[in-house]
């Protein structure tokens, strides 16, 4: 027959070895490091002087913070987890069965409060600290930096709806500034269908016709370019968040059309360099990871350590962000928490002469491999042997040329660069003359331009050389490791609106990866 009771574990008696916890498990490991990371002074004026802080005080919150991070789960996943989940509430000394979890608007106040009032980087920071400090970062001398994409959370719209919600984010601003209805505002307007979730599903045209496409896109641009007029009819005043919204749907209005002769707009060919596509996540853009692999949303950069794998800095880009744009910002990371490298290593992004050059001045070596330009119709400057002692250039046929002019830099800057020219003589008796480019071909010879950088890009040449190099580049393996538990941990995907606050999510995804190596690194059976 079926028992009318059953047992049930208290949670006073909560064994971990019953729940199987590994001895480097995060949940085991929490609940014994926690207060060494954070401490109830951290948080003091928080909370009313006699009332105290809630229930749950925000030093459980905080270790929510680090398993939802740790799990890649969301919030109200991580509330029920720590109500129901008996590792999770061991972590969080949850030992009493009174003890509950915040609800979900509550956690959530919490962790923007502790945004506001401690910063971006609070736990990041934190455990870095700790990990530093107890010795286990032993191997900052030489680090590695990489990188990849984080896909932003706002909706990515086509460009009749994105003018289109631009528009209705400008209503829906100005509707809350009037203390109006935005329907009602829209109706008056007779800008209503900008309302809707698709501005496209509220007409009827010929999608298939040309002139009935760009049709409405002229209304639609015509639309926006009158918002700031009906805007300063209602005498609102100074209004930032409106004069923002109107600034976003103006640019949208026109980032991706072109004027015909007869005055209307049609959409244009390509794509803008710098192109807006989400309304709810501005500063989200398209990008490319390679040439064949388009990202959209953000970049996250990160450097770690090698050996111990530690995350020693981490920022958010753009997605349309140069690799080595962020490079400076990890080194400055990497310092404040004193993990500064001498030396990092990265991919052939990392070491453009801009960035070896800038790293330099921050007293930090890059060490990049070195980049062939393949080319089936000429020999590339990279076989040539530049000598910068005694500015000559030789070609892979041993002839060598110290005659140059300076020239506008080819790369755009405002510098001059040497030009170096082999005689013609020289080249047309040359047996590669039909190989070596097009002048030597049609009897003329050869040149190599410098670049702002030729003396960087030449100190990059000769460690390609050196026994060493086959070491550490391949040694550079080891961040792709981490950034493959970053994104197991959520960093794909950003949880936020807005670069700030995927910033923030990417801080505490270190957070939760350096905390993890803290307890595997010092797990009491480690051998």
């Amino acid at each position: 027959m079926l028992r009318d009771w059953f047992y049930q574990l208290s949670m006073c008696a909560a064994d971990p070895d019953v729940l199987r916890l590994a001895p480097d498990s995060f949940e085991r490991r929490l609940r014994e490091e926690l207060t060494t990371i954070v401490s109830a002074d951290d948080f003091t004026g928080w909370y009313h002087p006699t009332l105290g802080a809630p229930s749950c005080g925000p030093v459980t919150m905080t270790g929510m913070l680090l398993l939802q991070t740790r799990y890649g789960l969301t919030d109200g996943e991580i509330v029920e987890r720590a109500r129901r989940d008996l590792g999770f509430r061991y972590a969080l000394r949850m030992d009493l069965p009174d003890q509950q979890p915040p609800s979900v608007s509550k956690y959530r106040g919490f962790r923007a409060r502790l945004y506001a009032k401690k910063g971006e980087d609070f736990l990041h920071q934190r455990v870095l600290d700790r990990a530093a400090g107890e010795g286990l970062v032993p191997d900052t001398r030489l680090q590695a930096q990489d990188s990849s994409n984080t896909d932003c959370r706002g909706a990515q719209l086509d460009t009749f709806n994105l003018i289109g919600a631009a528009i209705g984010a400008v209503i829906r601003e100005v509707a809350r500034a009037a203390d109006r209805t935005a329907a009602d505002l829209a109706a008056e307007w007779q800008l209503a269908r900008y309302l809707a979730r698709s501005v496209k599903g509220q007409v009827d045209i010929d999608w298939s016709s040309e002139d009935e496409r760009n049709k409405l896109l002229t209304e639609e641009i015509a639309d926006a370019d009158r918002l700031p007029e009906l805007v300063a009819g209602l005498g609102l005043g100074l209004r930032p968040a409106i004069d923002q919204a109107i600034a976003l749907a103006k640019a949208v209005a026109r980032q991706d059309v072109e004027l015909l002769d007869d005055g209307t707009f049609k959409i244009r060919r390509g794509t803008a360099k710098g192109r807006i596509i989400s309304i709810t996540d501005p500063e989200a853009r398209h990008g490319h990871k390679t040439s064949s692999k388009t990202i959209t949303g953000f970049k996250h950069h990160v450097q770690a350590t090698l050996t111990s794998l530690f995350v020693t800095g981490i920022t958010i880009t753009d997605a349309a962000a140069h690799d080595s744009a962020a490079s400076p910002e990890l080194i400055e990371q990497s310092a404040a928490a004193g993990v500064k490298p001498d030396e990092v290593v990265g991919d052939q992004q990392y070491g453009t002469g801009k960035n070896i050059r800038a790293l330099a001045a921050m007293g930090v070596t890059v060490l990049a491999k070195m980049g062939r330009t393949s080319s089936k119709t000429c020999i590339p400057k990279d076989d040539f042997r530049i000598d910068l002692e005694k500015m000559a250039v030789t070609c892979p046929q041993g002839h060598t040329t110290t005659e140059h002019t300076w020239i506008k830099d080819p790369e755009g800057s405002k510098e001059r660069v040497r030009s170096f020219k082999f005689p013609k003589a020289v080249c047309q008796q040359c047996p590669m003359v039909q190989l070596c480019n097009n002048e030597t071909r049609q009897g003329g010879r050869r040149s190599i331009k410098f670049s702002v950088y030729q003396e960087e890009m030449e100190r990059k040449k000769a460690f390609n050389t050196t026994p060493r190099a086959k070491q550490v580049l391949r040694s550079r393996s080891a961040i792709e490791r981490i950034i493959s538990h970053l994104v197991r941990m959520g960093l794909r995907k950003a949880r936020f609106f807005g670069q700030n606050m995927v910033q923030f999510q990417a801080y505490l995804t270190a957070a939760a990866n350096n905390l993890q190596r803290i307890f595997t690194l010092t797990a009491p059976n480690r051998m």
